[in-house]
């Protein structure tokens, strides 16, 4: 079988892509990240026999619905250790929990927890990006609140 008629084929095609290719709409997230695809699996034949032979669960990806998800040990490479298959709702709802942190804003002589950025935002009334540029830059806005992130809850 050539590979491009293989059915796992535009999975590893998007794996690759979205690490190496900087025209790709998702390589922002991926390749400019640092994330990067381990060098056994840009052979595509050695991909499929890992995914076939020793990843557990991994008949699933030939299935509608379920995808390769890199992150189990918060991994910046797809590689057989650090990949499972997991269902894409389970991916979405995964990936979505990521995006909330919670924020800390204090000063002198207050302290506010904020579920959210869009919440800490909205509620001090100062825009996200300026929130975001003084937790980068560990500056204090001119309110005289400084943030920054907290661990997620869960």
């Amino acid at each position: 079988m050539k590979k491009k008629d293989h059915p796992l084929y535009y999975t590893w095609v998007g794996m690759m892509y979205r690490c190496y290719k900087p025209y790709h709409s998702h390589y922002k997230y991926y390749g400019a990240k640092g994330v990067t695809v381990d060098e056994r699996w840009h052979n595509f034949w050695n991909f499929i026999d890992d995914v076939n032979q020793r990843m557990k669960n991994g008949h699933l990806l030939y299935h509608h619905g379920w995808t390769l998800d890199k992150n189990i040990n918060e991994g910046k490479i797809y590689s057989l250790e650090n990949c499972v298959v997991v269902h894409r709702d389970e991916n979405e709802i995964m990936s979505r929990r990521k995006q909330y942190k919670r924020v800390l804003a204090y000063n002198e002589k207050d302290t506010n927890v904020f579920e959210s950025l869009a919440s800490a935002s909205k509620d001090m009334g100062i825009s996200r990006s300026t929130v975001i540029s003084c937790i980068r830059r560990n500056n204090k806005h001119k309110s005289g609140y400084k943030f920054k992130y907290l661990e997620s809850k869960g």
